[in-house]
C-alpha cells in the first residue's frame, strides 16, 4: 500500500486486536496514517507489555470492551475508513476445555457488528482454513485448498468441529450481508500464520521457546503432518490489498503461503539448527483432530490484489526464533 493516499485523519477500528495478529496489523495501520482504535477484552493471558507498548504507540487507542455485550458495540462512535473483526486464533486446549465460549463469542461479535455497522462501512473478517479440517480428513476436500472446496463439518461434539461451525457462522451471516448492501464485508481465512509475539501457546513459538532451553530430547507432534506457514508481515499485507480491493468486497479469500508444504517434523530440524541446538528429535502422536496436510490455494488472492508472500519460511522462522529468544532473555517470554 502507498501511505502517502492515505489521510492522517483517516481512522481504522481492530475488534479483538490485541491479539498476535491484531498487534502487527494496528502497527501496520499506524505506518500507513491511521488513527487506530483497538477494542478487546485483553483476555487470554495477553503479553500485558506487548499490549501496554501498543496502548502507548502514538496513533493507537486502546478500549477495554467484551464484543459479546451489546453495551460495548453501543459506546462505539461511527465514522470509520475501515474496520477490521479479528476473533482469537485457535488454541487448541482452550477449544478442548471451552468450545462453547468460541462458539458464543464468534456468533455474537458477528452478529452485533451486522446491527452496529452502516451500509457503507468497509469491514474486514478474519475467518480460519480451520473450517476445511474435516473435509481434509474424509478426503472429499483438495490440498491445496480452493475457496471453491465444499466445507465440511463432522461430528459437532467434537470440540474443534464447533469451532469451525462458528467460523462458518459468521462468514454466512457477514458475507450474506455484504451482498445484500448492508456493508462492504471482505472474508480472509487464514492459513497458519506465525511470527513474532504469537504468545506461547501455538505450535512454531513453542518450538522456538523449546529450542532456547535446550530441551533433549526436542519432542514433535505430528512430526510428518504437513502445513504451508505464512509469515506474520505477508498476512498483513494480504489483508490490506483486499481491503483496498473493489471486487473483494462480498469474496471468501484465502491468505497464507502457497510455498511448497513443509512437514512439522522439518520446521523442528529448522528452528533447531537456527537455535544451533543439537538434540534428538522424538515424535510424538498428532494432536487429535489435526489434518494431515493444510495448505491455501491463492488463485484468487493473486487475481483480485496481485499479492505474492515475500518471506520465506526459513527467514521467517530466524525472525521468529531470535524475537522469542530475546524476549525469553528480557524474561518475557
Amino acid at each position: 500500500m502507498n501511505g502517502g493516499a492515505v489521510s492522517l485523519k483517516a481512522r481504522a477500528l481492530i475488534l479483538g486486536g490485541a491479539d498476535f495478529f491484531g498487534l502487527h496489523l494496528a502497527r501496520r495501520l499506524v505506518t500507513e496514517g491511521y488513527h487506530v482504535v483497538v477494542v478487546d477484552n485483553l483476555s487470554r493471558g495477553r503479553n500485558r507489555a506487548e499490549v501496554a507498548a501498543l496502548g502507548a504507540t502514538p496513533g493507537v487507542e486502546l478500549i477495554a470492551g467484551d464484543l459479546t455485550d451489546p453495551a460495548t458495540w453501543s459506546a462505539l462512535q461511527r465514522g470509520w475508513a475501515q474496520i477490521y473483526l479479528l476473533p482469537p486464533a485457535p488454541l487448541p486446549r482452550a477449544i478442548e476445555s471451552d468450545p462453547v465460549r468460541s462458539v458464543r463469542g464468534h456468533a455474537l461479535a458477528a452478529l452485533h457488528l451486522l446491527d452496529w455497522a452502516a451500509p457503507g462501512d468497509k469491514v474486514f473478517f478474519a475467518s480460519s482454513g480451520e473450517v476445511y479440517a474435516d473435509g481434509v480428513e474424509d478426503g472429499v476436500v483438495q490440498v491445496p485448498t480452493e475457496e471453491s472446496e465444499p466445507v465440511v463439518v463432522g461430528d459437532l461434539a467434537e470440540p474443534r468441529s464447533a469451532y469451525a461451525a462458528s467460523r462458518l457462522f459468521a462468514e454466512a451471516a457477514l458475507v450474506h450481508a455484504a451482498r445484500a448492501g448492508r456493508s462492504r464485508v471482505v472474508v480472509g481465512r487464514f492459513y497458519d500464520v506465525y511470527g513474532p509475539r504469537m504468545g506461547t501457546d501455538h505450535l512454531i513459538p513453542q518450538m522456538c521457546l523449546r529450542a532456547v532451553r535446550g530441551d533433549d530430547p526436542f519432542l514433535v507432534k505430528g512430526p510428518h503432518r504437513k502445513r504451508a506457514f505464512c509469515f506474520v508481515d505477508d498476512a498483513v499485507e494480504a489483508t490490506l490489498r483486499l481491503m483496498e480491493a473493489p471486487a473483494a468486497v462480498g469474496e471468501i479469500v484465502h491468505i497464507g503461503n502457497d510455498a511448497p508444504q513443509a512437514a512439522i517434523g522439518e520446521v523442528a530440524r529448522m528452528v533447531l539448527r537456527i537455535a544451533g541446538v543439537e538434540t534428538r528429535v522424538v515424535a510424538e502422536p498428532a494432536p487429535p483432530g489435526s489434518p494431515a496436510r493444510r495448505a491455501p490455494d491463492l488463485a484468487k488472492l493473486r487475481r483480485l490484489t496481485a499479492f505474492e508472500p515475500s518471506v520465506d519460511l526459513a527467514d521467517g522462522l530466524r525472525r521468529t526464533f531470535y524475537w522469542y529468544r530475546r524476549t525469553w532473555a528480557h524474561g518475557r517470554p
